[in-house]
């Protein structure tokens, strides 16, 4: 099982985990609908071009309804943020309520730390069409134990960051 792991991920815990052993993230987001998974990395100075980005296999990196991956941080190219890129299908019936724009840059609900670009615009999310650069993102440092519980980075100049959680869960290969 480590073997499946290494390469594709851990579907548990959601969210991002630090993998240190292998020096790696694992990422696993839950959607009961989702057709595609994308993940998006950024650079600490640019949240609208993604600096690496990982299309997930539902072949491989899918268990049930979490969509998962682990990456090392080597191929990161210097990433500190993440979000995702999410598409499905239209709501085919009364009681379905969900809605996919794969323009649409999502905050992992599980992230630690999240960073809200200087740019950010609450109501760019509510429209159809991308809201890139002005989305929040997860802080991916926040996985590797430098953020603590009860502990809030200075803002930067070009936006904030707010630890949710604490330090983040990690686990092992």
């Amino acid at each position: 099982m480590n073997d499946w792991a290494t390469l594709e991920g851990s579907p548990f815990p959601q969210g991002v985990a630090w993998v240190e052993e292998e020096q790696a993230y694992n990422f696993a987001i839950y959607s009961k609908h989702a057709e595609s998974v994308t993940l998006l990395a950024y650079k600490e100075d640019d949240v609208l071009n993604p600096v690496f980005s990982h299309r997930l296999d539902y072949l491989k990196n899918k268990s049930g309804r979490i969509w998962h991956c682990r990456i090392p941080k080597a191929r990161m190219s210097g990433a500190v943020y993440y979000a995702y890129s999410i598409d499905g299908p239209d709501p085919t019936g009364r009681f379905e309520w969900h809605t996919f724009d794969p323009q649409k840059i999502l905050l992992d609900p599980y992230a630690q730390s999240v960073f809200f670009p200087a740019d950010f615009d609450r109501s760019s999310a509510m429209g159809p069409g991308s809201n890139a650069g002005k989305a929040p993102v997860g802080l991916l440092s926040a996985c590797e134990g430098y953020l603590r519980l009860g502990q809030r980075d200075s803002p930067s100049s070009r936006g904030g960051y707010h630890n949710l959680r604490g330090s983040c869960q990690r686990v092992h290969p």
